[in-house]
């Protein structure tokens, strides 16, 4: 999964990683694959909730499903 990944490379050494990651994070949409109401997207999001403004981590969690 996209998410993971991106995820995962938000505490990569380098920098550029870092950056590539937090973009991918913030442009994430639930896909097929990743689907509504998936327990590991809300933890995801909830690792990376310093990349998005409260608002906007509420929406991309009801976007996904999972709640507030």
């Amino acid at each position: 999964m996209a998410l993971r990944a991106a995820v995962a490379l938000l505490e990569d050494p380098d920098a550029k990683l870092r950056f590539w990651a937090g973009q991918s994070v913030q442009h994430w949409k639930p896909t097929s694959h990743a689907g509504r109401g998936d327990a590991e997207v809300a933890d995801l999001l909830d690792r990376s909730r310093h990349l998005f403004s409260d608002h906007v981590l509420r929406l991309r969690k009801w976007e996904a499903g999972v709640g507030s």
